[in-house]
């Protein structure tokens, strides 16, 4: 079956990121808090704001539970208390992609990057809090060079995601008619300098979305 190029439509499908935040979490005095925090327990960082809803960073020295003693859990925590505000921000149901990092001392940069990242959906009254529960081993974090004078930090990148995704139609594009093994039947130099240019753009916008959702 033949097409031609004004016979092709195109929607786009993008999922966008309506709030970033980054927060980072300092823990001094880590032999006396892994002491007083044994497993189960937490110690929590003060609540951030991101998209009009509260959240919390989990820090557990030995694990938020028993099959994970011995490691280090990061949780993140959706800690909404004003349900006024809860409400106002918007649907129960929060898609987040979050990154848990431990932050590097900038005399000396780690020869192993601890990074961890996940997308899930909160909601305040199922599911609150989701992290990477093995993060690294904490015998492992007490000889790293993250732990530097009894102190560490960790970095949350948050993300909270449009849902559900934006859809939108947009023209068919040069590339989009490769794609599809269709010629562009444009004759006129001002229509091949469209399809560069919004191609260019929508590309750009793209990396612009990528690197804002973590503040690079």
């Amino acid at each position: 079956m033949s097409t031609t190029a004004a016979e092709v439509t195109v929607s786009a499908a993008a999922a966008t990121a309506v709030a970033t935040k980054c927060h980072m979490f300092k823990i001094e005095g880590f032999k006396r808090i892994k002491t007083m925090y044994g497993n189960g327990r937490s110690i929590d960082s003060c609540g951030f704001e991101a998209a009009g809803r509260t959240w919390r960073i989990q820090f557990f020295p030995d694990g938020n539970r028993a099959e994970n003693a011995g490691f280090v859990s990061l949780v993140l925590k959706l800690d909404d208390h004003d349900e006024d505000a809860a409400a106002a921000a918007g649907n129960d149901d929060v898609l987040v992609e979050f990154r848990f990092s431990l932050v590097c001392h900038p005399d000396k940069p780690a020869s192993r990057a601890y990074t961890k990242t996940c997308t899930t959906t909160f909601n305040k009254k199922a599911r609150k809090a989701l992290g990477c529960c093995q993060f690294i081993r904490r015998d492992e974090l007490e000889r790293s060079d993250y732990l530097r004078d009894d102190c560490l930090a960790v970095r949350c990148d948050i993300a909270v995601l449009n849902n559900p995704v934006d859809v939108k139609e947009q023209a068919a594009q040069a590339h989009d008619l490769e794609r599809l093994g269709v010629v562009c039947d444009c004759k006129d130099d001002a229509c091949k300098s469209h399809h560069v240019r919004v191609a260019l753009s929508f590309r750009e916008a793209l990396v612009k979305l990528f690197l804002g959702c973590f503040h690079l």
